[in-house]
């Protein structure tokens, strides 16, 4: 029994880690943002993935148990990258999701792994719960990433521009 107590607080502890670490992504990435509305999201998500590390920390501690409160060091690192690139390119909206879409990844594999483990029912049910806000979370960064992608290059032309029977558009030779 041993063996799956420390494998539900190491369950735990990584889930509280990764919403501290997604805390200070997302105020990285608010902070990195130059539109209101994304500033606005992104600080939202922020003040959600505190909620989130809250809640765990309370429903482990009304079980008897004592947490650690990780402070988001690979999150506050993930922010600065993110504030560093956003300004080497101009605060890129695209790239800036980019980088927050990763993070909802790890979160979500994060999650994923937790639920494979024996949980409480009490805890089991707060972390579905909060993995299915995450998914939804990361739906929707998904979506605006893909809408704010940049039109890919254009494709090279193989075939003759109309009016040009030459696809290289070279001058056709005379045969002299």
């Amino acid at each position: 029994m041993a063996g799956t107590l420390q494998e539900y607080a190491q369950a735990v502890h990584d889930i509280i880690s990764v919403n501290r670490d997604a805390e200070q992504g997302f105020r990285g990435a608010a902070n990195a943002a130059r539109d209101p509305a994304m500033k606005q999201m992104f600080a939202q998500y922020a003040a959600q993935r505190a909620a989130f590390a809250v809640e765990l920390q309370t429903a482990v501690k009304r079980l008897g148990f004592d947490t650690t409160d990780p402070q988001g060091v690979g999150g506050m690192l993930h922010a600065s990258w993110m504030s560093l690139k956003a300004m080497v390119t101009g605060h890129d909206l695209h790239g800036i999701l980019v980088e927050t879409e990763r993070g909802e990844d790890w979160a979500l594999k994060t999650y994923r792994v937790a639920m494979s483990k024996t949980l409480t029912p009490e805890i089991a049910a707060i972390v579905e719960r909060q993995f299915a806000e995450i998914q939804a979370a990361h739906d929707r960064i998904r979506l605006l990433r893909d809408t704010t992608a940049p039109p890919p290059d254009e494709p090279v032309r193989t075939t003759p521009a109309p009016g040009n029977s030459n696809p290289e558009g070279n001058e056709p030779s005379s045969g002299i």
